[in-house]
Protein backbone atom coordinates (compact mmCIF):
# COMPACT_ATOMS: atom_id res chain seq x y z
CA UNK A 1 0.00 0.00 0.00
CA UNK A 2 1.26 3.46 -0.85
CA UNK A 3 2.40 5.80 1.89
CA UNK A 4 -0.08 8.51 2.79
CA UNK A 5 0.79 11.94 1.37
CA UNK A 6 1.11 15.06 3.49
CA UNK A 7 -0.45 17.11 0.72
CA UNK A 8 -2.12 16.49 -2.64
CA UNK A 9 -2.85 18.91 -5.45
CA UNK A 10 -5.56 17.51 -7.71
CA UNK A 11 -7.79 18.62 -10.58
CA UNK A 12 -4.78 20.54 -11.88
CA UNK A 13 -3.10 21.24 -15.21
CA UNK A 14 0.42 20.21 -14.14
CA UNK A 15 2.99 21.46 -16.63
CA UNK A 16 6.74 20.95 -16.24
CA UNK A 17 9.72 20.82 -18.61
CA UNK A 18 12.87 18.75 -18.19
CA UNK A 19 16.38 19.85 -19.09
CA UNK A 20 16.18 18.08 -22.46
CA UNK A 21 12.88 19.81 -23.27
CA UNK A 22 10.65 16.84 -22.47
CA UNK A 23 7.28 18.04 -21.22
CA UNK A 24 5.35 16.57 -18.31
CA UNK A 25 1.57 16.95 -18.29
CA UNK A 26 -0.37 15.57 -15.35
CA UNK A 27 -3.53 16.08 -13.31
CA UNK A 28 -2.27 15.64 -9.77
CA UNK A 29 0.81 15.58 -7.54
CA UNK A 30 1.37 14.18 -4.07
CA UNK A 31 3.94 15.43 -1.55
CA UNK A 32 5.44 13.73 1.47
CA UNK A 33 8.33 14.90 3.65
CA UNK A 34 8.95 17.81 1.32
CA UNK A 35 9.32 15.76 -1.86
CA UNK A 36 7.14 14.74 -4.78
CA UNK A 37 6.05 11.13 -4.34
CA UNK A 38 3.48 11.02 -7.13
CA UNK A 39 2.96 12.86 -10.42
CA UNK A 40 0.15 11.50 -12.55
CA UNK A 41 -3.57 11.29 -13.19
CA UNK A 42 -6.57 11.76 -10.91
CA UNK A 43 -7.24 8.05 -10.53
CA UNK A 44 -3.72 7.25 -9.37
CA UNK A 45 -3.46 9.98 -6.74
CA UNK A 46 -6.39 8.61 -4.72
CA UNK A 47 -4.19 5.89 -3.25
CA UNK A 48 -2.02 8.56 -1.63
CA UNK A 49 -4.85 10.34 0.16
CA UNK A 50 -5.55 9.54 3.81
CA UNK A 51 -7.46 11.15 6.64
CA UNK A 52 -4.53 13.44 7.49
CA UNK A 53 -3.76 14.44 3.89
CA UNK A 54 -4.38 18.05 2.95
CA UNK A 55 -6.09 18.04 -0.45
CA UNK A 56 -6.09 21.12 -2.66
CA UNK A 57 -8.54 21.24 -5.58
CA UNK A 58 -6.87 23.41 -8.22
CA UNK A 59 -10.03 23.80 -10.29
CA UNK A 60 -8.34 23.04 -13.58
CA UNK A 61 -5.71 25.74 -13.10
CA UNK A 62 -1.99 25.40 -13.83
CA UNK A 63 0.54 23.91 -11.43
CA UNK A 64 4.12 24.57 -12.54
CA UNK A 65 7.57 24.27 -10.90
CA UNK A 66 8.80 27.04 -8.63
CA UNK A 67 10.68 29.70 -10.58
CA UNK A 68 14.42 30.31 -10.44
CA UNK A 69 16.02 33.74 -10.79
CA UNK A 70 19.35 33.02 -12.46
CA UNK A 71 20.83 36.48 -11.94
CA UNK A 72 19.85 38.80 -9.11
CA UNK A 73 21.34 40.66 -6.14
CA UNK A 74 19.74 39.58 -2.89
CA UNK A 75 22.60 41.01 -0.82
CA UNK A 76 21.75 44.47 -2.22
CA UNK A 77 18.20 44.35 -0.85
CA UNK A 78 18.87 47.09 1.68
CA UNK A 79 19.77 49.41 -1.20
CA UNK A 80 16.22 48.99 -2.50
CA UNK A 81 14.23 48.90 0.73
CA UNK A 82 16.32 51.18 2.95
CA UNK A 83 17.35 54.18 0.83
CA UNK A 84 15.97 57.14 -1.11
CA UNK A 85 14.50 55.78 -4.34
CA UNK A 86 14.34 57.62 -7.66
CA UNK A 87 12.79 54.68 -9.53
CA UNK A 88 9.38 56.33 -9.84
CA UNK A 89 10.84 59.17 -11.89
CA UNK A 90 9.89 58.21 -15.45
CA UNK A 91 10.78 61.04 -17.84
CA UNK A 92 9.47 61.25 -21.38
CA UNK A 93 12.55 61.36 -23.65
CA UNK A 94 10.71 63.60 -26.13
CA UNK A 95 9.53 66.28 -23.70
CA UNK A 96 11.53 66.16 -20.46
CA UNK A 97 14.95 67.66 -19.82
CA UNK A 98 17.88 66.76 -17.55
CA UNK A 99 17.24 69.91 -15.50
CA UNK A 100 13.63 68.90 -14.92
CA UNK A 101 14.61 65.40 -13.84
CA UNK A 102 17.35 66.76 -11.59
CA UNK A 103 14.82 69.00 -9.84
CA UNK A 104 12.63 65.95 -9.10
CA UNK A 105 15.65 64.08 -7.76
CA UNK A 106 16.69 66.98 -5.56
CA UNK A 107 13.19 67.32 -4.10
CA UNK A 108 13.07 63.61 -3.26
CA UNK A 109 16.57 63.64 -1.78
CA UNK A 110 15.89 66.73 0.35
CA UNK A 111 12.66 65.24 1.70
CA UNK A 112 14.39 61.94 2.47
CA UNK A 113 17.35 63.60 4.21
CA UNK A 114 15.05 65.71 6.39
CA UNK A 115 13.09 62.60 7.37
CA UNK A 116 16.29 60.71 8.26
CA UNK A 117 18.29 63.23 10.25
CA UNK A 118 19.70 60.42 12.39
CA UNK A 119 21.52 58.82 9.46
CA UNK A 120 25.20 59.63 9.21
CA UNK A 121 25.23 58.73 5.50
CA UNK A 122 22.36 59.33 3.08
CA UNK A 123 22.04 56.69 0.38
CA UNK A 124 19.89 56.55 -2.73
CA UNK A 125 19.25 54.37 -5.76
CA UNK A 126 17.50 54.41 -9.10
CA UNK A 127 18.78 57.30 -11.23
CA UNK A 128 19.56 56.62 -14.89
CA UNK A 129 22.77 57.72 -16.61
CA UNK A 130 20.86 58.30 -19.87
CA UNK A 131 18.95 61.15 -18.22
CA UNK A 132 22.18 63.16 -18.32
CA UNK A 133 23.99 61.72 -21.36
CA UNK A 134 21.63 62.56 -24.21
CA UNK A 135 18.63 60.35 -23.55
CA UNK A 136 16.32 63.32 -22.96
CA UNK A 137 15.90 65.37 -26.15
CA UNK A 138 19.55 64.71 -26.95
CA UNK A 139 20.67 67.05 -24.16
CA UNK A 140 23.96 66.22 -22.43
CA UNK A 141 24.28 67.70 -18.95
CA UNK A 142 26.91 66.42 -16.48
CA UNK A 143 25.58 65.04 -13.19
CA UNK A 144 28.04 65.98 -10.43
CA UNK A 145 28.61 66.36 -6.70
CA UNK A 146 27.45 69.98 -6.90
CA UNK A 147 23.93 68.80 -7.76
CA UNK A 148 23.79 66.88 -4.46
CA UNK A 149 25.58 69.52 -2.42
CA UNK A 150 22.80 71.95 -3.36
CA UNK A 151 20.32 70.04 -1.19
CA UNK A 152 22.45 67.97 1.24
CA UNK A 153 25.77 69.76 1.87
CA UNK A 154 26.37 68.66 5.46
CA UNK A 155 26.42 64.84 5.30
CA UNK A 156 27.94 62.25 2.97
CA UNK A 157 25.52 61.27 0.19
CA UNK A 158 25.99 58.25 -2.08
CA UNK A 159 23.57 57.70 -4.98
CA UNK A 160 23.69 54.42 -6.91
CA UNK A 161 22.38 54.33 -10.49
CA UNK A 162 19.57 51.92 -11.29
CA UNK A 163 21.94 49.77 -13.36
CA UNK A 164 24.50 49.55 -10.55
CA UNK A 165 27.37 50.62 -12.81
CA UNK A 166 27.52 54.28 -11.83
CA UNK A 167 27.59 56.08 -8.51
CA UNK A 168 27.51 59.74 -7.52
CA UNK A 169 29.04 61.08 -4.30
CA UNK A 170 28.65 64.57 -2.90
CA UNK A 171 31.62 66.58 -1.62
CA UNK A 172 31.26 65.32 1.95
CA UNK A 173 31.29 61.70 0.76
CA UNK A 174 34.41 62.28 -1.35
CA UNK A 175 36.13 63.87 1.63
CA UNK A 176 35.10 61.03 3.95
CA UNK A 177 36.49 58.49 1.47
CA UNK A 178 39.72 60.42 0.95
CA UNK A 179 39.20 60.97 -2.79
CA UNK A 180 41.17 64.03 -3.94
CA UNK A 181 42.83 65.56 -6.99
CA UNK A 182 45.76 63.22 -6.38
CA UNK A 183 43.63 60.06 -6.47
CA UNK A 184 44.33 57.88 -9.51
CA UNK A 185 41.37 58.16 -11.90
CA UNK A 186 41.69 54.45 -12.84
CA UNK A 187 41.66 55.12 -16.58
CA UNK A 188 38.71 57.45 -16.37
CA UNK A 189 36.51 55.42 -14.01
CA UNK A 190 36.80 58.22 -11.43
CA UNK A 191 35.56 61.21 -13.40
CA UNK A 192 37.27 64.51 -12.64
CA UNK A 193 36.54 68.15 -13.32
CA UNK A 194 38.72 70.35 -15.52
CA UNK A 195 41.04 71.26 -12.64
CA UNK A 196 41.43 67.63 -11.55
CA UNK A 197 38.96 67.79 -8.66
CA UNK A 198 36.79 64.64 -8.46
CA UNK A 199 33.32 65.36 -9.88
CA UNK A 200 31.74 62.70 -7.65
CA UNK A 201 30.77 60.59 -10.66
CA UNK A 202 32.42 57.16 -10.52
CA UNK A 203 31.97 54.28 -12.95
CA UNK A 204 31.86 50.55 -12.22
CA UNK A 205 31.81 48.58 -8.94
CA UNK A 206 35.50 47.71 -9.28
CA UNK A 207 36.25 51.43 -8.79
CA UNK A 208 33.55 52.62 -6.43
CA UNK A 209 33.24 49.77 -3.91
CA UNK A 210 36.71 50.33 -2.37
CA UNK A 211 35.88 54.05 -2.17
CA UNK A 212 32.49 53.86 -0.48
CA UNK A 213 33.78 51.20 1.92
CA UNK A 214 36.09 53.88 3.35
CA UNK A 215 33.17 56.14 4.27
CA UNK A 216 32.43 55.78 8.03
CA UNK A 217 28.97 54.33 8.78
CA UNK A 218 28.37 53.57 5.09
CA UNK A 219 27.28 49.95 5.55
CA UNK A 220 23.85 48.97 6.76
CA UNK A 221 23.48 47.33 10.16
CA UNK A 222 23.02 43.54 10.37
CA UNK A 223 19.38 44.15 11.33
CA UNK A 224 18.83 46.39 8.31
CA UNK A 225 20.33 43.71 6.05
CA UNK A 226 18.21 41.03 7.73
CA UNK A 227 14.94 42.93 7.51
CA UNK A 228 15.54 43.94 3.89
CA UNK A 229 16.41 40.43 2.75
CA UNK A 230 13.43 39.03 4.65
CA UNK A 231 11.27 41.47 2.71
CA UNK A 232 12.97 40.42 -0.54
CA UNK A 233 12.22 36.74 0.14
CA UNK A 234 8.56 37.66 0.60
CA UNK A 235 8.50 39.61 -2.67
CA UNK A 236 10.10 36.76 -4.59
CA UNK A 237 7.80 34.14 -3.04
CA UNK A 238 4.77 36.20 -4.04
CA UNK A 239 6.08 36.22 -7.61
CA UNK A 240 6.63 32.46 -7.49
CA UNK A 241 10.39 32.14 -6.98
CA UNK A 242 11.94 29.33 -4.95
CA UNK A 243 15.56 29.59 -6.22
CA UNK A 244 17.67 32.77 -6.20
CA UNK A 245 21.14 33.13 -7.71
CA UNK A 246 22.78 36.08 -5.91
CA UNK A 247 25.48 37.48 -8.18
CA UNK A 248 27.65 39.77 -6.08
CA UNK A 249 29.25 38.97 -2.76
CA UNK A 250 29.06 41.57 -0.01
CA UNK A 251 30.42 40.09 3.19
CA UNK A 252 28.13 41.68 5.76
CA UNK A 253 24.79 40.66 4.17
CA UNK A 254 26.17 37.27 3.17
CA UNK A 255 27.07 36.61 6.80
CA UNK A 256 23.50 37.57 7.70
CA UNK A 257 22.18 35.21 5.02
CA UNK A 258 24.17 32.35 6.55
CA UNK A 259 22.55 32.99 9.92
CA UNK A 260 19.11 33.27 8.35
CA UNK A 261 19.59 29.91 6.63
CA UNK A 262 20.73 28.28 9.87
CA UNK A 263 17.73 29.77 11.68
CA UNK A 264 15.20 28.39 9.21
CA UNK A 265 14.33 31.78 7.69
CA UNK A 266 14.98 30.84 4.06
CA UNK A 267 11.88 30.49 1.88
CA UNK A 268 13.93 29.83 -1.26
CA UNK A 269 17.29 28.29 -2.06
CA UNK A 270 20.12 30.77 -2.62
CA UNK A 271 23.39 30.37 -4.47
CA UNK A 272 26.12 32.98 -4.33
CA UNK A 273 29.46 34.02 -5.78
CA UNK A 274 32.95 35.13 -4.77
CA UNK A 275 34.13 38.31 -6.54
CA UNK A 276 37.32 38.47 -8.61
CA UNK A 277 38.62 41.81 -9.96
CA UNK A 278 41.67 42.39 -12.13
CA UNK A 279 43.61 44.69 -9.78
CA UNK A 280 43.24 42.25 -6.86
CA UNK A 281 42.88 39.02 -8.86
CA UNK A 282 45.45 36.92 -7.01
CA UNK A 283 44.26 38.05 -3.60
CA UNK A 284 40.62 37.53 -4.62
CA UNK A 285 41.32 34.03 -5.93
CA UNK A 286 43.15 32.98 -2.80
CA UNK A 287 40.33 34.39 -0.68
CA UNK A 288 37.73 32.51 -2.72
CA UNK A 289 39.64 29.24 -2.35
CA UNK A 290 40.07 29.76 1.39
CA UNK A 291 36.43 30.77 1.90
CA UNK A 292 34.93 28.28 -0.54
CA UNK A 293 32.43 26.97 2.02
CA UNK A 294 32.47 29.85 4.53
CA UNK A 295 28.87 30.90 3.94
CA UNK A 296 27.36 27.53 2.98
CA UNK A 297 24.38 26.01 4.74
CA UNK A 298 23.64 22.60 3.28
CA UNK A 299 20.65 22.48 0.98
CA UNK A 300 19.87 26.18 1.31
CA UNK A 301 22.85 28.48 0.72
CA UNK A 302 25.89 27.64 -1.44
CA UNK A 303 28.64 29.95 -2.69
CA UNK A 304 30.52 27.97 -5.35
CA UNK A 305 30.97 30.39 -8.25
CA UNK A 306 33.37 33.21 -9.14
CA UNK A 307 31.98 36.50 -10.45
CA UNK A 308 33.87 38.57 -13.04
CA UNK A 309 33.01 41.86 -14.78
CA UNK A 310 34.41 41.71 -18.31
CA UNK A 311 32.95 45.07 -19.31
CA UNK A 312 30.79 47.72 -17.76
CA UNK A 313 28.26 49.04 -20.21
CA UNK A 314 28.96 47.56 -23.61
CA UNK A 315 32.42 46.88 -24.98
CA UNK A 316 31.50 46.37 -28.62
CA UNK A 317 32.99 44.90 -31.75
CA UNK A 318 33.41 47.58 -34.43
CA UNK A 319 32.12 49.22 -36.55
CA UNK A 320 30.64 52.20 -34.74
CA UNK A 321 28.32 54.75 -36.26
CA UNK A 322 29.92 57.93 -37.58
CA UNK A 323 27.85 59.85 -35.01
CA UNK A 324 29.61 58.12 -32.14
CA UNK A 325 31.84 61.12 -31.49
CA UNK A 326 34.63 60.22 -29.07
CA UNK A 327 33.73 56.51 -29.33
CA UNK A 328 33.96 56.39 -33.14
CA UNK A 329 36.54 53.86 -34.27
CA UNK A 330 37.19 52.67 -30.74
CA UNK A 331 35.43 50.73 -28.03
CA UNK A 332 34.74 50.94 -24.34
CA UNK A 333 37.69 49.14 -22.77
CA UNK A 334 37.29 45.90 -20.90
CA UNK A 335 37.57 46.03 -17.14
CA UNK A 336 40.24 43.32 -17.32
CA UNK A 337 43.55 43.04 -19.04
CA UNK A 338 42.77 40.29 -21.53
CA UNK A 339 45.74 38.11 -20.63
CA UNK A 340 44.98 38.48 -16.92
CA UNK A 341 41.37 37.43 -17.51
CA UNK A 342 42.49 34.39 -19.52
CA UNK A 343 44.92 33.28 -16.81
CA UNK A 344 42.48 33.90 -13.96
CA UNK A 345 39.61 32.01 -15.55
CA UNK A 346 41.92 29.09 -16.29
CA UNK A 347 42.86 29.08 -12.61
CA UNK A 348 39.17 29.10 -11.73
CA UNK A 349 38.67 25.95 -13.84
CA UNK A 350 41.64 24.32 -12.16
CA UNK A 351 40.16 25.09 -8.72
CA UNK A 352 36.76 23.71 -9.76
CA UNK A 353 34.80 26.97 -9.63
CA UNK A 354 32.00 27.89 -11.99
CA UNK A 355 32.48 31.36 -13.47
CA UNK A 356 29.66 33.88 -13.85
CA UNK A 357 30.79 36.81 -16.00
CA UNK A 358 29.04 40.08 -16.69
CA UNK A 359 29.46 40.74 -20.41
CA UNK A 360 27.08 43.01 -22.31
CA UNK A 361 28.95 44.14 -25.41
CA UNK A 362 29.75 41.84 -28.31
CA UNK A 363 33.52 42.28 -27.87
CA UNK A 364 33.31 41.45 -24.16
CA UNK A 365 31.20 38.37 -24.88
CA UNK A 366 33.68 37.16 -27.50
CA UNK A 367 36.66 37.55 -25.19
CA UNK A 368 34.88 35.73 -22.36
CA UNK A 369 34.06 32.83 -24.69
CA UNK A 370 37.76 32.70 -25.63
CA UNK A 371 38.69 32.54 -21.94
CA UNK A 372 36.15 29.82 -21.12
CA UNK A 373 37.26 27.70 -24.06
CA UNK A 374 40.91 28.11 -23.10
CA UNK A 375 40.16 27.22 -19.47
CA UNK A 376 38.41 24.00 -20.46
CA UNK A 377 41.22 23.11 -22.86
CA UNK A 378 43.90 23.80 -20.24
CA UNK A 379 42.11 22.20 -17.27
CA UNK A 380 39.26 20.03 -18.61
CA UNK A 381 36.40 19.70 -16.12
CA UNK A 382 32.97 18.52 -17.32
CA UNK A 383 31.37 19.61 -14.04
CA UNK A 384 32.10 23.30 -14.58
CA UNK A 385 29.09 25.44 -15.50
CA UNK A 386 30.31 28.70 -16.96
CA UNK A 387 27.85 31.54 -17.43
CA UNK A 388 27.69 34.80 -19.37
CA UNK A 389 25.27 37.24 -17.80
CA UNK A 390 23.19 39.72 -19.82
CA UNK A 391 24.42 38.90 -23.36
CA UNK A 392 23.11 42.21 -24.69
CA UNK A 393 24.97 41.86 -27.97
CA UNK A 394 26.24 38.47 -29.17
CA UNK A 395 27.60 38.16 -32.69
CA UNK A 396 25.87 35.35 -34.65
CA UNK A 397 29.05 33.26 -34.85
CA UNK A 398 29.51 33.59 -31.09
CA UNK A 399 25.99 32.27 -30.45
CA UNK A 400 27.15 29.11 -32.20
CA UNK A 401 30.33 28.99 -30.10
CA UNK A 402 28.38 29.37 -26.86
CA UNK A 403 26.28 26.33 -27.73
CA UNK A 404 29.24 24.19 -28.73
CA UNK A 405 31.19 25.17 -25.62
CA UNK A 406 28.24 24.55 -23.27
CA UNK A 407 28.21 28.13 -21.99
CA UNK A 408 25.05 29.17 -20.17
CA UNK A 409 23.38 32.47 -21.11
CA UNK A 410 21.93 34.09 -18.01
CA UNK A 411 19.81 36.70 -19.73
CA UNK A 412 17.01 38.97 -18.50
CA UNK A 413 13.62 38.75 -20.25
CA UNK A 414 12.57 42.01 -18.61
CA UNK A 415 15.04 43.73 -20.95
CA UNK A 416 13.89 42.03 -24.16
CA UNK A 417 11.20 44.68 -24.54
CA UNK A 418 13.63 47.62 -24.70
CA UNK A 419 12.88 49.97 -27.58
CA UNK A 420 16.18 50.48 -29.40
CA UNK A 421 14.85 53.34 -31.52
CA UNK A 422 14.31 55.33 -28.32
CA UNK A 423 17.68 54.47 -26.81
CA UNK A 424 19.29 57.56 -28.31
CA UNK A 425 22.59 57.14 -26.54
CA UNK A 426 23.07 53.61 -27.87
CA UNK A 427 21.90 54.49 -31.38
CA UNK A 428 24.30 57.44 -31.49
CA UNK A 429 27.19 55.12 -30.64
CA UNK A 430 26.46 52.13 -32.82
CA UNK A 431 23.69 52.92 -35.24
CA UNK A 432 20.13 51.63 -35.28
CA UNK A 433 20.94 48.49 -37.29
CA UNK A 434 23.40 47.32 -34.63
CA UNK A 435 21.20 48.30 -31.69
CA UNK A 436 18.24 46.38 -33.11
CA UNK A 437 20.25 43.20 -32.50
CA UNK A 438 20.00 43.54 -28.71
CA UNK A 439 19.22 40.58 -26.47
CA UNK A 440 19.19 37.52 -28.70
CA UNK A 441 17.23 34.70 -27.10
CA UNK A 442 15.58 32.30 -29.53
CA UNK A 443 18.72 32.19 -31.70
CA UNK A 444 20.80 31.27 -28.64
CA UNK A 445 18.40 28.45 -27.79
CA UNK A 446 18.39 27.24 -31.40
CA UNK A 447 22.19 27.02 -31.23
CA UNK A 448 22.02 24.72 -28.22
CA UNK A 449 22.67 27.37 -25.55
CA UNK A 450 21.07 26.74 -22.16
CA UNK A 451 19.30 30.03 -21.39
CA UNK A 452 18.58 30.62 -17.70
CA UNK A 453 16.44 33.70 -17.13
CA UNK A 454 17.01 36.20 -14.34
CA UNK A 455 15.62 39.56 -13.26
CA UNK A 456 18.79 41.43 -12.21
CA UNK A 457 16.94 42.54 -9.06
CA UNK A 458 17.55 45.15 -7.53
CA UNK A 459 18.27 46.75 -10.91
CA UNK A 460 14.87 45.59 -12.13
CA UNK A 461 11.86 44.20 -10.29
CA UNK A 462 11.33 40.46 -10.38
CA UNK A 463 8.87 39.83 -13.23
CA UNK A 464 7.74 36.37 -12.19
CA UNK A 465 5.16 34.91 -14.59
CA UNK A 466 5.04 38.22 -16.48
CA UNK A 467 8.61 37.46 -17.57
CA UNK A 468 7.22 34.63 -19.68
CA UNK A 469 5.19 37.16 -21.64
CA UNK A 470 8.14 39.47 -22.32
CA UNK A 471 10.23 36.54 -23.54
CA UNK A 472 7.36 35.36 -25.76
CA UNK A 473 6.41 38.79 -27.18
CA UNK A 474 9.44 41.09 -26.62
CA UNK A 475 7.06 43.92 -25.79
CA UNK A 476 6.54 46.02 -22.67
CA UNK A 477 4.30 44.77 -19.88
CA UNK A 478 2.06 46.64 -17.45
CA UNK A 479 4.44 46.35 -14.52
CA UNK A 480 7.06 48.38 -16.44
CA UNK A 481 7.15 51.97 -15.24
CA UNK A 482 7.66 52.94 -18.88
CA UNK A 483 4.63 50.94 -20.06
CA UNK A 484 2.50 53.94 -21.05
CA UNK A 485 5.40 55.39 -23.06
CA UNK A 486 6.25 52.20 -24.94
CA UNK A 487 3.20 49.91 -24.86
CA UNK A 488 2.53 50.38 -28.57
CA UNK A 489 6.12 49.80 -29.71
CA UNK A 490 6.30 46.51 -31.65
CA UNK A 491 8.93 43.87 -30.98
CA UNK A 492 12.17 44.89 -32.66
CA UNK A 493 13.17 41.27 -33.33
CA UNK A 494 10.01 39.15 -33.41
CA UNK A 495 12.02 36.17 -34.66
CA UNK A 496 13.74 36.15 -31.24
CA UNK A 497 10.46 35.47 -29.39
CA UNK A 498 10.46 32.15 -27.56
CA UNK A 499 7.71 29.59 -27.00
CA UNK A 500 5.89 28.96 -23.73
CA UNK A 501 7.85 25.74 -23.29
CA UNK A 502 11.16 27.56 -23.76
CA UNK A 503 10.13 30.38 -21.41
CA UNK A 504 9.11 27.89 -18.71
CA UNK A 505 12.30 25.91 -19.15
CA UNK A 506 14.48 29.04 -18.86
CA UNK A 507 12.64 30.14 -15.70
CA UNK A 508 12.78 26.75 -13.96
CA UNK A 509 14.99 23.77 -14.81
CA UNK A 510 17.64 25.81 -16.63
CA UNK A 511 18.08 28.09 -13.62
CA UNK A 512 18.42 24.97 -11.46
CA UNK A 513 20.97 23.55 -13.91
CA UNK A 514 23.04 26.74 -13.70
CA UNK A 515 23.10 26.27 -9.92
CA UNK A 516 23.98 22.54 -10.11
CA UNK A 517 20.53 21.81 -8.64
CA UNK A 518 18.78 20.19 -11.60
CA UNK A 519 18.60 16.86 -9.74
CA UNK A 520 17.08 18.57 -6.71
CA UNK A 521 14.60 21.10 -8.08
CA UNK A 522 13.48 22.92 -11.23
CA UNK A 523 10.88 20.41 -12.45
CA UNK A 524 7.97 18.42 -11.07
CA UNK A 525 9.29 14.86 -10.86
CA UNK A 526 9.01 12.08 -8.30
CA UNK A 527 11.91 12.26 -5.85
CA UNK A 528 12.61 15.95 -6.34
CA UNK A 529 12.08 18.63 -3.72
CA UNK A 530 8.48 19.84 -3.81
CA UNK A 531 8.75 23.33 -5.26
CA UNK A 532 5.64 24.38 -7.16
CA UNK A 533 3.24 27.20 -7.98
CA UNK A 534 -0.53 27.14 -8.23
CA UNK A 535 -1.66 29.76 -10.73
CA UNK A 536 -5.08 31.38 -11.09
CA UNK A 537 -5.36 30.41 -14.76
CA UNK A 538 -4.38 27.76 -17.27
CA UNK A 539 -1.15 29.19 -18.61
CA UNK A 540 -1.12 26.79 -21.55
CA UNK A 541 -4.35 28.22 -23.00
CA UNK A 542 -3.74 31.85 -22.03
CA UNK A 543 -2.85 34.08 -25.01
CA UNK A 544 0.77 35.26 -24.79
CA UNK A 545 -0.23 38.92 -24.43
CA UNK A 546 -2.38 38.09 -21.38
CA UNK A 547 0.12 36.01 -19.40
CA UNK A 548 1.13 39.13 -17.43
CA UNK A 549 -2.33 39.06 -15.81
CA UNK A 550 -1.85 35.57 -14.35
CA UNK A 551 -1.44 35.60 -10.57
CA UNK A 552 0.31 33.16 -8.27
CA UNK A 553 -2.19 31.70 -5.80
CA UNK A 554 0.31 29.61 -3.85
CA UNK A 555 4.08 29.12 -3.73
CA UNK A 556 5.41 25.90 -2.20
CA UNK A 557 9.04 25.47 -1.12
CA UNK A 558 10.29 22.09 0.13
CA UNK A 559 6.69 20.99 0.53
CA UNK A 560 5.65 23.98 2.65
CA UNK A 561 3.52 26.93 1.61
CA UNK A 562 5.60 30.14 1.68
CA UNK A 563 3.04 32.35 -0.08
CA UNK A 564 -0.71 31.95 -0.39
CA UNK A 565 -3.49 34.03 -1.92
CA UNK A 566 -6.28 31.46 -2.19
Amino acid sequence: MAQIADKVYRNAKVYSVALDGTETHAEAVAIRDGKFIYVGDEAGVKAWIGDATEVVDCGGKSVIPGLGDAHMHLAHSAELFGTCSFSEIVPNPKTDTPEGVLKQMQEKLKTYAEAHKDRAVIRGIGWDRTWFSGGLQGIVRPFTRHDIDAVVPDRPVVLLSFCGHKILLNTKALEAAGVTKDTDDLNGLIVKEADGTPSGYIKEPVAYFPIVDRIPNYDFTPKEHHDSMKKAFAVFNEKGYTLLCDCYLIESPDEVLTEMAKNGEFTARVTGVHNVNDSTREEDMEKAVANRTKYDVEGLFTVDTLKYFADGLLSMIEPFAETAGEMAGGREPLLWDEEHMKESMARANKEGFNVHTHAMGSYAVRRVIDCYENAQKTYPNPNIRNIIAHCTFVAPEDRVRMGKSHIIASDQPGWFSASPTDEKVMVNYWGEDVVRETYPSKSLIDNGVVCAYGSDFVVNPACGIAGFQVAMTRRHIKMDLTYELYKDVPASKPEECVSLREALQAHTINAAYQAHLEKVTGSIEVGKSAELLVLDSDIETTPAEQIQDIKVLETVFKGKTVFKNM
